[in-house]
């Protein structure tokens, strides 16, 4: 699948929502392949307070990258955009659980 295929699958399983954007703009990074969701979802949002939680609120994505690409300039590259959609700029966490 070539990056943003599939975005328009993400968003309406989403629609509307912060996770659907997400979903959104990962798939539309180049090497980008899929989202993956191999621990749940494949986006996840949270916000905790408390001790020893972050400060901030927190974005995880799980996907794939195609495999003639560098995993971490794809990860960083998602990081970049999914912490630059969202108005809070929150944390990012990437796992590339595929290479496509």
């Amino acid at each position: 699948m070539a990056a943003g295929e599939g975005a328009d699958e993400a968003g309406a399983e989403f629609e509307g929502s912060e996770v659907g954007r997400v979903a959104g703009v990962v798939l539309g990074v180049p090497g980008v392949s899929r989202l993956t969701g191999t621990l749940g979802r494949p986006v996840h949002l949270s916000e905790r307070r408390g001790a020893y939680a972050l400060p901030r609120r927190h974005a995880q994505v799980d996907l794939a990258v195609r495999a003639d690409t560098r995993p971490l300039e794809v990860a960083r590259a998602v990081r970049s955009a999914v912490a630059a959609a969202l108005p809070d700029r929150p944390t990012v966490a990437v796992l590339v659980t595929a290479l496509d």
